[in-house]
């Protein structure tokens, strides 16, 4: 019975993760919030994640959302209390990932902190791997990158390229 399970867990873990390292406390971002609670836009022919597996990256983060929407093409242009999950056609070569917001500073108890208005989430195509998406909706929601060495938030985490998917 465990084989099995082992196997039916290993079989999906491109779909969900099953050990995604996050230090969230230590996190520089927790004061950032959104101005509206954002609508999540999946771009359905320009990304390769599925609406279940954006739900379950921001359960991750345990952050809160309107709706979540799916529209077959989207433009690359930031709109107003929206995130928007896209793929990565405009990344530079050496980028898996990148996430783009608008955002205004705002004083909160002599604290400077930001109140996002909108969220580009960029994808690359060829990667297949749900912790990227994780690390991006981190950005999306204000978390900034977190350098220890296996957590969703570092930097120059790795991921493994199909070339399924040629722009």
């Amino acid at each position: 019975m465990n084989q099995i399970l082992f196997l039916l867990t290993m079989s999906t873990s491109t779909a969900y993760a099953g050990e995604i390292i996050m230090n969230y406390k230590e996190y520089d971002g927790h004061d950032n919030y959104w101005a509206v609670t954002p609508e999540v836009v999946i771009c359905k022919n320009q990304t390769i994640f599925t609406k279940d597996q954006v739900k379950h990256a921001i359960k991750l983060w345990g952050e809160k959302y309107a709706k979540i929407t799916m529209k077959e093409k989207c433009s690359y242009e930031s709109e107003y209390g929206k995130i928007k999950i896209t793929d990565g056609k405009h990344l530079e070569l050496d980028e898996w990932g990148y996430t783009s917001y608008l955002y205004r500073d705002v004083k909160i108890n002599n604290k400077t902190v930001r109140a996002h208005e909108s969220a580009l989430v960029q994808l690359d195509r060829n990667v297949n791997d749900i912790t990227l998406l994780v690390h991006e909706i981190g950005h999306a929601y204000g978390y900034n990158h977190y350098e220890h060495k296996e957590d969703v938030m570092n930097a120059y985490y790795e991921y493994e390229k199909t070339e399924k998917y040629p722009y």
